[in-house]
């Protein structure tokens, strides 16, 4: 703009000189000194035209460095998003393997517990068919008694009979009491 006022201001100078009624003088006086005015113009409109440049230079390196500013503040930022969310993502993943770590803890107890109750329940019916047994071989002992059909040696041999199952029926009645505390070792 105050190159265009200036060029504008010389042009009108130039014209205004060249407008006016010449009167007799030295040619090489006034020749000397429009050519001095002429380049003390030009000086001016050169060093204007300069010092416009560099004001011109120095506003766009200040808006590189705002820029750059910027951009190095978004890239921080952006950083510290990243950051953020990888810290996020971790911590995710630590509750994730927690939760299945419980899971499995849960699962595993789950088994024992089940596990425990068959055998309870194994057990159970092994003495229930081991009392039916006993029971039965008890009642064919006694008939055979009754009727006198028993050597000493066979009565000698059904007494050990029963005796070796009610033994079996109370071992079998101490790993009921086992497993059952087992069981209930596990519910608590």
């Amino acid at each position: 703009m105050r190159t265009k006022l200036i060029l504008l201001i010389t042009i009108f100078t130039f014209q205004f000189a060249l407008s006016q009624n010449k009167t007799q003088v030295d040619t090489t006086n006034v020749t000397a000194a429009k050519i001095e005015q002429d380049l003390k113009v030009d000086q001016k409109v050169e060093a204007a035209r300069i010092k416009e440049e560099k004001a011109k230079i120095e506003a766009e390196k200040k808006q590189q460095d705002r820029l750059e500013k910027e951009k190095e503040k978004l890239e921080k930022e952006r950083q510290k998003e990243l950051d953020k969310a990888k810290k996020e993502a971790k911590k995710a993943e630590k509750e994730r393997k927690a939760a299945e770590k419980e899971i499995k803890k849960a699962e595993k107890e789950r088994k024992k517990i089940d596990k425990a109750s068959k055998n309870v329940s194994k057990t159970e019916s092994k003495i229930k068919s081991e009392k039916a047994k006993l029971r039965k071989e008890q009642t064919n002992y006694e008939k055979k008694k009754l009727r006198g059909k028993l050597s000493p040696e066979d009565d000698l041999k059904y007494r050990e009979k029963l005796l070796k199952q009610e033994n079996k029926i109370n071992k079998l009645e101490l790993d009921l009491e086992k497993d059952k505390r087992d069981l209930n070792k596990l519910l608590k």
